[in-house]
Order: structure tokens, then sequence, then C-alpha cells
């Protein structure tokens, strides 16, 4: 039975670290990071996607085997030539809207590290190539994820995630899907400064949670800042708003109106890709397991955790739920006691779950 599931896109990417280190070419894109995310505390997780023809089905088939329902993963006649590549800077920035053609091999064996010569080379190489036919971008807004696209063994889940789709595909399926009963969090991407305000009060009618970035926020409120910014999106209607903050973890206004944050779990990260979006899922698990937000905050943060350690989906995917609750254990070591006390009976039950 699917409990949750998640929507969005899936790609093909590339990663070099902030460290210069050049990771494989791996199995990316929203909705596997916030599927990923989920799964690590509970079973019944599903993903909703459209694939190119060419997408290497050894990836679906992985993912299949690591305890994600796969059968919402819809393949399309077309193909897709260019593959992403994301530059971290120590600072935690990113270069990314950078491509490569899939059929050509990496120029360096990944592991490699490049030193920072090599590695503003081929970003400067890339940056200034000539498009080579269709990338996953591209792809993802010719074929948007819709609301048909959701099997009628997901129809009776409790909970969706909608990772960022094109903002009228993304309305309509929130619209359908919330008159289904299924209780929604919604991550706007990069489209959050472009949707028309009728589409977005809708959304917000739809959704239970609303789970931008920080800098997702400043374009949905320009100039307005942290926490007016939370307060101004909640008085749209959001019923639920969390801003994730990257490596500073993440923040909400608490029951007096000022803003609260909670840290991230501190760890050595090598590939920040797709943090957010296994937030996210976690997220939307500790809300269908626990109907708790800061609950829901602290399973996000450790899923977050365990993607940021690895090039790639599959380390967060290959974690056990043991060492997901040791380090769950762990965060709430790091907390206020005021804040990690009332947390504790609320996790008592996570092995039951």
């Amino acid at each position: 039975m699917i409990r949750l599931f998640t929507a969005g896109g899936i790609l093909l990417d590339t990663v070099v670290a902030a460290d210069g280190t050049l990771g494989p070419r791996s199995m990316g894109g929203n909705a596997v990071y916030s599927a990923a995310g989920a799964r690590l505390w509970l079973d019944g997780v599903g993903i909703v996607g459209r694939l190119p023809e060419n997408y290497p089905r050894e990836l679906v088939a992985q993912l299949a085997v690591a305890g994600i329902d796969t059968q919402g993963l819809h393949f399309e006649a077309e193909s897709v030539a260019e593959g992403e590549w994301f530059f971290y800077r120590p600072d935690g920035s990113r270069a990314d809207h950078l491509h490569a053609p899939l059929d050509e091999p990496p120029p360096h064996p990944p592991g490699t590290r490049l030193d920072a010569r090599t590695r503003g080379l081929l970003e400067e190489r890339l940056r200034l190539r000539p498009a080579a036919g269709r990338d996953f971008a591209s792809f993802r807004r010719s074929h948007p994820v819709r609301l048909e696209d959701v099997p009628a063994a997901y129809r009776q889940a409790r909970a969706a995630h909608l990772a960022a789709n094109r903002p009228d595909q993304q309305v309509e399926m929130a619209r359908g899907l919330s008159r289904e009963g299924i209780g929604l969090s919604v991550d706007p991407g990069s489209n959050a400064g472009i949707y028309p305000a009728a589409d977005l009060a809708e959304l917000f009618r739809a959704v239970r949670a609303f789970l931008p970035s920080e800098r997702e926020l400043e374009a949905l409120v320009p100039g307005f800042g942290l926490a007016a910014g939370l307060l101004h999106v909640q008085r749209l209607g959001a019923p639920i708003v969390v801003v994730k903050l990257g490596a500073r973890g993440c923040g909400r206004l608490g029951p007096d109106g000022a803003l609260e944050t909670m840290p991230a779990f501190p760890v050595a990260a090598v590939d920040p890709t797709g943090a957010g979006d296994a937030f996210c899922g976690g997220f939307l698990a500790g809300l269908v397991l626990f109907e708790d937000v800061r609950a829901a905050i602290c399973l996000g943060t450790v899923s977050a955790s365990f993607a940021v350690e690895a090039f790639g989906p599959f380390h967060l995917l290959d974690t056990s739920r043991h060492t997901a609750r040791a380090r769950l254990t762990s965060y709430l070591a790091t907390l206020d006691p005021a804040l990690a006390e009332p947390l504790r009976p609320i996790f008592s039950d996570l092995d039951a779950a």
C-alpha cells in the first residue's frame, strides 16, 4: 500500500564538489531525493515522474530495489541528449545550467580531485559550449508531471509531496489531489517568483505545508526579510510554512509569531545536491507519522544530513532505519532542551511506526 508519494523531476547529473572532487554521473532530480528522504522513515513510498526514452532503466530498477515504488514513472518517446552539471563553491553556492553530452565519458575519472585551474577550465568550457540537443530542463518544461500521471494505486495515499514542476500543472495537481483527501506539501522551486497571484492563492488553499528555500521565499515576497516573509505567506493562506536555510537549518514562525530556527545536523558534506528535497520528503513523512511540525522538521533534517554525505541519492536510500534513528537521537542532543524534551516522547513510537 502506498502511504506517501512524491512527484516532480528526474534527471542525470554530474557534480564537482566544493573540494574539486568529480562525482559520477548519478540519478538525480527533486522527485527522487524527496522520495528517498521519506523512505528513510516509512514504507509504502511511491514516485511520479516522466522520463525520456533513453533514461537508464537500470537506475529505475535500482530505485525499486531500494524500496521506492516506481509504477508512477512514465517513459516518453523523446530522448535527452545533454546531462546536467553542478559545480559547488566553498561558500555553498552552486554554478548550474551547465551541460555535457550524455554519450560522452566525463573528462576525468569519477573520484578525481580537480585542482582550481582544471576545475575552472572545465566549468568555463561547459559554460561556453553550444547546446547540442535537448537537456533535462527543456524536457521537463515540455513534459511536466500531470495529475493524470498519478496511478490509481497512489490515490489512497495519505500524503504527497509536489516538488518543483511547471506552475500550471503543480496547481492543477494540488487542486485535484486535495479534493481526494491527500495531504500535500509543495516546494515551488525556481518557479517561486512567477506564479500568478490567483494560482498562488489556490495552491495555498489546497496544500498543508509550503516548503520554499530562503531564495524562493525572497522571490515570492521580495524585500520582506525572513520573518516578515513567512508571516506574509501565512497570511496569504499557507497553513504551515517552513523555509529551508541550507547549512543553517530551517526556520518557521512559532506559536507566538516569533521566528523559530532549528539547526542542520553537522556532517561532512560531500554533495549538497538534493538536500532540500530530501528534507521535504522527511518532513512530510514526519507529518504522516506524528502530525507535529517540529517532529517533522527533525525527520527532514536527518534525511537531508544523509543526502549530503555522498554523491547521488543511493547513500540515503541505503541508510538503515536503525542508523537514521540513532542520528535522530544525536540531533535531539544538539537542540535546546526546552525544544528537545517535548519531542522525545513523540519519537518513542518511531520503532513501531
